[in-house]
């Protein structure tokens, strides 16, 4: 815990030495400093996302080491820090602002709605992560990453609000007609900003309504079968109570089913569409793709409705994602650029095979490296 805080300390004073560095302690910085300093929190967003990715894909089951929670922890700490370095870039950008020009304050705002939508899909994945682990937590657990998950949410507003003010400073610009198209689309990428903030709150309102003990609703996933990378999923509710507006929803798929209104003791079981499922992050590679359901409905009861959800488990599948249906041995740093033979087959088969006889290289599957 303590070696958690030192982290999160060493990280709160790196980004504001950052700052300080560029705006020279009260010296007005360039926009080229300016623009260096959002590739930096760019590439931090890129990192926290492949990370993102290979938990998302992880089963992180072995309760003995409690991974979820440790996972989750460190997640919500990478978020912390990623919204830290955006009050930095805001507060940065403000301190010169009347030093800018027209066109730079509007390069630069579109940098900041670009950091802050960026921000917003680490927050869902955040919370997807938290969902899918919610019932691997012991109470003291959730509480505290609800809360801090509940702490990001609120900061995110304070974002907003900042972006906010960027555009009232820019109103003007909607009279030059060279520069009013940059005017709509902040006005259209306000509004998405809006509409994403909306979907956070309902799945953190989600979070809070969710049941491990299985009281009232069990989704249970399965694979009906495969086919090579085409997957049928199988999921069987059963439901205690009579409950209405019951809504499935897949973590990849999206809702699966609905059901207007069942009585109790309803037991159901019912099967996906046919999916492909690819690695996505990679090409030329064997994966896993997990994914998860959520089941939400309105419990009918003399006194009144309540609404109560259940997590799934996890479901993991492997995945060859190879093009033509051909399965080569990929090294890193080798880019497979043709499997139907010819001299570039040739010349790939060949480092593969200088490759594998390198000390420590033996063969696998892995993702090529571009």
């Amino acid at each position: 815990m303590m070696k958690h805080k030192v982290g999160c300390i060493v990280a709160s004073i790196g980004i504001l030495i950052t700052a300080l560095a560029l705006t020279g302690f009260g010296t007005a910085a360039t926009y080229d400093s300016m623009k260096s300093y959002e590739e930096l929190l760019r590439s931090q967003t890129t990192l926290i996302g492949s990370f993102e990715n290979l938990l998302k894909n992880s089963t992180l089951q072995n309760t003995d080491y409690n991974y979820h929670y440790k996972f989750l922890d460190s997640f919500d700490d990478l978020a912390d820090r990623e919204q830290q370095g955006l009050s930095s870039f805001e507060d940065l950008v403000s301190y010169n602002w009347s030093t800018l020009s027209e066109t730079e304050k509007i390069s630069l705002s579109q940098s900041f709605e670009d950091l802050i939508r960026r921000e917003s899909t680490i927050l869902s994945s955040n919370e997807a992560l938290l969902k899918r682990g919610f019932c691997a937590l012991n109470s003291t657990q959730q509480k505290e990453l609800l809360d801090r998950f509940e702490a990001r949410l609120k900061y995110e507003v304070v974002l907003y609000t900042k972006f906010e003010d960027w555009l009232h400073f820019q109103q003007m610009i909607e009279e030059n007609p060279t520069e009013k198209p940059a005017w709509i689309g902040f006005l259209n990428s306000y509004e998405d900003l809006i509409r994403r903030q909306a979907n956070l709150l309902s799945s953190f309102e989600m979070l809070l309504k969710i049941r491990c003990d299985g009281k009232y609703l069990t989704l249970t996933k399965s694979i009906l079968s495969q086919e090579g990378n085409d997957v049928i999923y199988h999921y069987h509710i059963v439901v205690e109570n009579q409950t209405a507006n019951i809504t499935v929803t897949d973590s990849t798929l999206g809702v699966v089913q609905t059901y207007r209104l069942v009585p109790a003791g309803f037991d159901s079981t019912f099967n996906s569409s046919r999916v492909t499922l690819t690695c996505g992050d990679c090409d030329n590679c064997t994966c896993k793709v997990c994914n998860f359901a959520t089941v939400c409905g309105e419990v009918v009861t003399p006194n009144g409705n309540f609404t109560t959800c259940s997590v799934s488990n996890q479901y993991c599948v492997t995945v060859n994602d190879y093009p033509h249906v051909i399965h080569p041995v990929v090294y890193p740093g080798v880019k497979v650029e043709d499997f139907q033979g010819g001299e570039a087959a040739n010349a790939i088969a060949e480092n593969n095979s200088l490759a594998a006889n390198l000390p420590g290289n033996a063969p696998c599957l892995a993702c090529s490296g571009h």
